[in-house]
């Protein structure tokens, strides 16, 4: 087992973590459409398929996605898929549940950047300390389909670690592309699609599949479909996501007479089942496991009724965490500056930068600072030739307008308005970029008058650090706050800021995945969700917690005829 460094959630809003995912979303989007490396593999790698314990008609399969995030709650997942059986308890009766024969990683193995450093600290350090214990002589098959931060590289290290067939702890490694078709038994087969950056499939991987399905496959057999994605979700909203799996599932499963029963995916950080009920009974489902180790979504944002989709209407049928605790813990926005003490400093020196550029500094004889000498004379902090002489000060300062339009223009552009259905939210955008600006100017008064009518502190050094450090600490908390209210307005009233809302809180609890098991032409998948993530210690090259998993089935089992 390799050393690696235990690495904590990641800080999506740390400065430098926001500017640096934006440069590689914008270089990947540039370079990802003119640099496709699929077509690559596919002039340079066979057309290959898979196959595990199909003579049997028994496997166990595991599916988990979105891990590499934080180790507490990524090495948890994975110590759960490398036990060699899981209890669960349903309708009375104890089962079970044996580790997968084959193990399926849905995408978004490791996050932030695809780098060597991060897979190996956040997903293969992880997974080989959890799968130690394994009997080497029979490694369990594992496979993985890229999600959108695998592909921020252009893939090459996720082909360096998935493609080369090697072992990984207790794992082999067996796929030569970034997507593979599995036969589990003589009439199914597992699918995982790549759907590179911009929600699309690649020719050549339209005619692997269709290869599949009429070389190798017979009408009527079944296809468990896994997708980076869930796109179905999105189908209301930007159909253009839903459009690219369509085509697929039309071209490749449907015109060549399969049966599509089970889609699984990942990227949304919560379980949620979609089914389709026909005379009574759930047909097919769509499942999202994204509870691999990353940062919690919500799950009271989703849509109820999933239609204008080529294979029927869905329902939804199960959460985790439910609708009610989703929206609960969404309320852990007012604790915004708390819990993104990076960003709470960035607000908290664009503070001091106002205060500094309009009140402190010097320009000159006639310096803005006299105002100190008003406010010192006054009970009334808001007198109105006071904050008309603050407005003139502030109108003429070109730091102040670079300030002004930062924060009015950055946070109507921050407004996530394209994921609510409600198109005058662009103003709630703009609104909170004003108040910011308000916000620091209301404080900073406030806090001249303090230091000046209240603590007595003269004109002159002392109080210029007085006031520095109360718009330092005060002001940056304020900002924060007020991040974290619109955060919870906009996600909570207007069904906007999944992502924002709830990377800002980076919740380790509730993961999730789905294990499969297939016999006798019944598939029967079981969900299994952990509510409180343990914390880990290392003895040794031993990881050891006072707390224990304690897994339980968070859906029902779900049963499809095959």
């Amino acid at each position: 087992m390799k050393n690696f460094k235990p690495q904590k959630m990641v800080g999506w809003f740390d400065v430098g973590q926001l500017a640096g995912t934006a440069v590689r979303s914008i270089l990947s989007s540039i370079f990802g459409t003119r640099a496709d490396k699929r077509e690559t593999f596919a002039a340079l790698t066979p057309c290959e398929t898979y196959s595990t314990n199909a003579e049997e008609n028994e496997v166990w399969l595991d599916y988990i996605s979105d891990s590499g995030d934080g180790f507490d709650p990524t090495y948890s997942m994975m110590r759960l898929i490398s036990e060699e059986k899981i209890a669960i308890h349903h309708n009375g009766e104890n089962k079970n549940l044996k580790r997968g024969n084959i193990v399926v990683f849905g995408g978004d193995q490791v996050y932030p950047a695809p780098t060597m450093e991060e897979y190996e600290n956040r997903f293969i350090g992880p997974l080989e300390s959890a799968s130690q214990h394994l009997n080497q002589s029979r490694a369990t098959d594992l496979y993985a389909i890229p999600g959108n931060h695998d592909w921020y590289d252009g893939l090459y290290n996720f082909v360096e670690i998935f493609c080369r067939k090697k072992a990984i702890g207790g794992y082999q490694t067996l796929q030569n592309r970034s997507y593979f078709a599995i036969q589990l038994t003589t009439n199914t087969w597992l699918w995982g699609l790549d759907f590179q950056l911009q929600s699309t499939i690649d020719e050549n991987q339209f005619l692997y599949f269709d290869g599949v399905a009429k070389e190798k496959m017979k009408k009527g057999d079944n296809v468990i479909l896994c997708t980076p994605e869930p796109s179905w979700i999105y189908n209301g909203k930007t159909p253009e996501k839903y459009h690219s799996l369509e085509t697929f599932e039309l071209k490749c499963i449907i015109d060549n007479g399969l049966t599509q029963k089970l889609t699984l995916t990942g990227d949304l950080h919560h379980y949620s089942r979609y089914s389709q009920v026909v005379n009574g009974k759930e047909v097919k489902h769509k499942i999202t496991a994204g509870g691999g180790g990353a940062f919690l979504h919500p799950t009271h944002n989703l849509p109820n009724h999933l239609t204008n989709m080529h294979d029927g209407d869905f329902d939804l049928k199960e959460t985790f965490p439910k609708d009610k605790t989703s929206r609960k813990l969404a309320f852990l926005n007012l604790l915004f500056p708390f819990k993104n003490l990076g960003f709470g400093l960035f607000l908290s020196t664009i503070h001091l930068i106002m205060a500094y550029s309009l009140f402190i500094t010097s320009f000159g004889d006639d310096r803005p600072g006299t105002i100190f000498n008003e406010l010192q004379s006054t009970s009334d902090i808001f007198d109105k030739e006071i904050v008309l002489h603050m407005l003139t000060c502030f109108m003429l300062n070109p730091i102040c307008i670079l300030i002004l339009f930062i924060f009015i223009f950055g946070f109507y552009k921050f407004c996530d308005s394209k994921s609510s259905k409600y198109k005058v939210v662009s103003l709630f955008g703009l609104v909170h970029g004003i108040g910011h600006v308000i916000l620091m100017l209301s404080s900073l008064s406030f806090f001249s008058y303090f230091s000046y009518g209240v603590l007595k502190i003269p004109d002159g050094p002392w109080n210029a650090l007085s006031i520095s450090i109360m718009v330092f600490i005060a002001g940056g908390i304020l900002s924060g706050v007020l991040v974290g209210v619109y955060l919870l307005i906009s996600n909570l009233l207007f069904g906007m800021h999944d992502d924002e809302a709830f990377s800002s809180l980076r919740i380790i609890h509730y993961k999730n995945f789905v294990r499969i098991h297939i016999k006798d032409n019944k598939l029967t998948a079981y969900p299994i969700g952990i509510k409180k993530t343990p914390k880990w210690s290392k003895f040794g090259n031993i990881f050891k917690t006072k707390d224990d998993i304690k897994p339980e089935l968070i859906d029902l089992p779900i049963v499809i005829d095959l």
